[in-house]
């Protein structure tokens, strides 16, 4: 009996008990089907987004540009999406930034797998060749939303 809790105690101590499995290893080129521009809804209006091919400095570009309901321009962002999450910066149709010139918006990576990237507050995810969803998290002053993009590839 006490031969058996020793064998047990050294497995569990081998595999249970091992160093962190290897992590996934983030490759930039795996998310090619961001690539393109797509269109849908959002925030009561119509969004566009558009991303280039993926870099060899591993990471991607892309600009995102929102309509209000009644058509008019409401506001810009660029984005650069790589390992660590996405790095955005919104702009008014006039091309003021509203963050400071040295300030950007970040969302950092949470996981990713071959259709979905999770990042804190901010979800892509490929529904099919030509669609996508975007889940993004808002936080105002007494209460969480989440507004949901349905896109399209164009």
């Amino acid at each position: 009996m006490k031969s058996k809790l020793v064998v047990c105690a050294l497995l569990i101590c081998t595999f249970g008990f091992a160093s962190d499995p290897e992590k996934k290893k983030f490759d930039i080129n795996d998310y090619s089907w961001l690539v393109g521009s797509w269109v849908g809804d959002g925030f009561g209006g119509t969004s566009e987004e558009m991303w280039s091919p993926p870099s060899d400095d591993g990471t991607m570009m892309g600009v995102y540009r929102h309509h209000k309901g009644d058509g008019s321009l409401n506001f810009y962002e660029f984005l650069v999406l790589d390992e660590t999450g996405l790095r955005l910066k919104h702009f008014t149709p006039d091309l003021v930034g509203w963050e400071t010139k040295e300030d950007f918006v970040t969302f950092e990576m949470v996981d990713f797998s071959k259709d979905k990237i999770e990042l804190k507050g901010l979800v892509f995810e490929r529904k099919s060749e030509n669609e996508l969803e975007i889940r993004l998290r808002l936080r105002y002053s007494d209460r969480v939303e989440t507004e949901v993009f349905k896109m399209k590839r164009r």
